[in-house]
């Protein structure tokens, strides 16, 4: 192909600015509550029930969209770019090989013409190169620490790779950080590190008080 097709699959949104902590949740339920908390900016949905079919997924972020715009919450869509665009979503999470299918589906002229920001999971060198070609909204590196949230196929990251991350990314590209972060000191240490925002799931899903919870890890990013 030539140069200018190759610009026209690789260029993306406006990088969008971050909140501090990014929620992950994969219930509506989850989606309401986080949706009432005014210091909560960004929430990410990640459906993980499997019996749902597509016209059940399409309904589910239709809603959660809903909700989301009627907060004034910016939505993230794991993986289903299609009914993100359907559903004019604030933006899209790929791993990498969602990324792959996007790409091959001309996904991501789609989402640059919906205008919807892109963020892209990396694991290793090979794929933040992946994702720096790409150009994303924000690029999410994981896991830092050991998680139960999610079966993944890399060990633990650890703070050195955030701090090399941050180094390779360029300014104006936030980097996300996820996995294992299960309190306000690892909050903390991967802040530290220069990750700009820290995706948590059972830091808050499981927090017998989630606003207070969600208070702790926002300070715990001003350090």
């Amino acid at each position: 192909p030539s140069s200018s097709s190759t610009t026209t699959t690789t260029t993306t949104t406006t990088t969008p600015t971050l909140g501090k902590i990014l929620p992950i949740v994969s219930t509506l339920d989850e989606i309401k509550m986080l949706s009432s908390i005014p210091s909560i900016t960004d929430i990410q949905l990640r459906i993980k029930d499997t019996s749902l079919t597509s016209t059940d997924i399409s309904t589910l972020i239709h809603n959660a969209q809903s909700i989301c715009s009627d907060q004034n919450k910016r939505l993230w869509i794991n993986d289903y770019w299609q009914d993100a665009i359907d559903a004019k979503c604030f933006g899209v999470h790929l791993g990498q090989e969602d990324l792959y299918k996007c790409v091959h589906n001309h996904g991501i002229q789609a989402l640059r013409g919906a205008n919807l920001a892109l963020g892209i999971s990396t694991h290793s060198y090979a794929e933040l190169s992946v994702a720096l070609g790409i150009q994303p909204s924000y690029i999410s590196l994981g896991p830092v620490y050991s998680t139960s949230s999610k079966n993944v196929n890399f060990d633990p990251q650890g703070l050195e790779t955030v701090c090399k991350w941050r180094e390779l990314i360029p300014e104006d590209v936030p980097l996300v950080v996820i996995g294992g972060i299960s309190n306000v000191e690892r909050v903390k240490e991967c802040r530290r590190a220069g990750a700009e925002c820290v995706a948590v799931i059972g830091a808050i899903t499981k927090a017998e008080d989630v606003n207070v919870a969600v208070d702790s890890l926002n300070d715990a990013m001003d350090v």
